[in-house]
């Protein structure tokens, strides 16, 4: 389960308490204790040893291996030394603890927890105390016995919620698990009823999914905030943990840092909870847009000069991930040869090869013919992997030319070069 936990700590009471829980994880072969050092290098590092030394001493009856590591912050970057370590260490839980009541005062400094769950490509586990407002710090109440014991499970029955079940069928020692669902703001009469029926039938198909036995596992539907109604139900409940994929409904199919609901919940909630970094495929289709489809590549655009699609004159192509359009790019027919332009990719879904595809679709379908285009300047060696090469404006047809008279001639200083891609017959 959790072979090898890194668990970071500043030495703090909250940290020291996080230390009298890790004893809850299960499958633990090797922990690995991590102060990060913020600051310029200096001998610093040799009380900071000292104190992990005495740590392990006082973890020694777990009966686990244990290491010490003291790492020097880059630019002070706390955030990146632990999960920069995390990572080179193939850690498979970082454990850390929060402070007060949302995730602006944490472990090692300022937002550091909010910061590795956001960031990291581990699973998070962030414990919380009770008593962590009161100035006297000695007082702190654990709330990590049996922190396994009893699990509130938030689904929204997308592909992060079939890895989270997976991975949840998996821990041992769960003696109560509790699936929940919210839907959206309560609508009223039978509606209210047909929603409520619908959720909960998902949820029983999820229940009898689950390597855990039937009698342990309650399913609840609520309406409302879905952060507000997780808090709540976990404090109604008593839960000892709350279990959560960082990315819910096509959060993971963007470039979001932490799902939305993830974020809403890490701060507000006042117990422990994992954040379970899913490993998901996601489903890529590059293929040509139906007429019918051409309005969803307008929305596309209107991150891009709010361009308009024209069912006479143009074939579009776009790349769907989990089925919404990401990117597009347009073939335009025009009286004197086909114009390529339109290529845009969202911006929730840039840096992932989709312009490519997109692309590379288009040229498949359509360059059997010559293809012309205005490439800017900066894109000229992507298309250049496309067959396409720079011509002067003359060469250009007069229709698709005619469309940047504007520049008077000097394409360059608008930040455009004319590129030109023959059949694939004749190259």
């Amino acid at each position: 389960m959790f072979k090898r936990v890194l668990v970071a700590t500043d030495f703090s009471r909250h940290a020291d308490r996080v230390l009298e829980c890790i004893g809850e994880i299960p499958g633990m072969e090797e922990i690995v204790l991590l102060n990060v050092l913020d600051g310029e290098p200096d001998k610093s590092s040799v009380p900071q040893a000292q104190m992990l030394e005495k740590k392990e001493r006082f973890l020694a009856p777990l009966g686990v291996p244990i290491r010490s590591l003291v790492v020097q912050s880059e630019y002070g970057d706390i955030v990146r030394g632990i999960t920069g370590t995390a990572t080179r260490e193939r850690a498979s839980l970082i454990v850390m603890a929060a402070r007060g009541k949302n995730l602006l005062r944490t472990l090692v400094l300022g937002s550091v927890s909010k910061g590795v769950i956001g960031t990291s490509t581990t699973d998070v586990l962030v414990l919380h105390f009770r008593g962590e407002d009161a100035p006297d710090t000695e007082n702190l109440e654990s709330y990590c016995q049996n922190i396994f014991f009893k699990i509130l499970c938030p689904v929204d029955f997308s592909k992060p919620t079939a890895d989270i079940l997976a991975f949840l069928s998996g821990l041992p020692l769960v003696r109560e698990v509790i699936l929940l669902h919210v839907l959206p703001v309560p609508v009223p009469g039978e509606d209210r009823k047909i929603e409520t029926a619908h959720a909960t039938a998902q949820l029983d198909e999820l229940k009898s999914a689950l390597n855990i036995p039937a009698h342990r596992v309650r399913t609840v539907v609520r309406f409302g905030d879905p952060a507000g109604e997780i808090a709540a139900c976990a404090e109604k409940e008593d839960v000892s943990l709350i279990l959560i994929p960082r990315y819910g409904s096509r959060d993971y199919a963007t470039n979001i840092p932490l799902g939305r609901i993830a974020s809403a919940v890490a701060g507000r909630v006042q117990r422990p909870f994992l954040i379970r970094y899913p490993h998901i495929h996601l489903d890529v289709e590059a293929r040509e847009l139906s007429a019918k489809e051409f309005d969803r590549a307008e929305t596309v655009w209107l991150g891009y000069h709010q361009q308009k699609a024209d069912r006479n004159t143009d074939r579009i192509f776009g790349v769907f991930v989990e089925g919404e359009l990401a990117a597009v790019a347009r073939c335009r027919r025009h009286q004197d040869g086909l114009e390529v332009d339109g290529v845009f990719v969202d911006d929730q879904y840039r840096n992932r090869g989709y312009a490519k595809k997109a692309v590379q679709a288009l040229v498949a379908a359509c360059g059997t013919e010559t293809l012309f285009m205005h490439s800017t300047l900066p894109l000229v060696t992507f298309y250049s992997s496309f067959g396409f090469t720079p011509i002067s404006e003359q060469e250009l047809p007069e229709g698709i030319r005619t469309r940047f008279d504007f520049a008077g001639g000097n394409l360059k200083g608008a930040n455009a070069a004319p590129m030109r891609r023959l059949p694939t017959a004749d190259r």
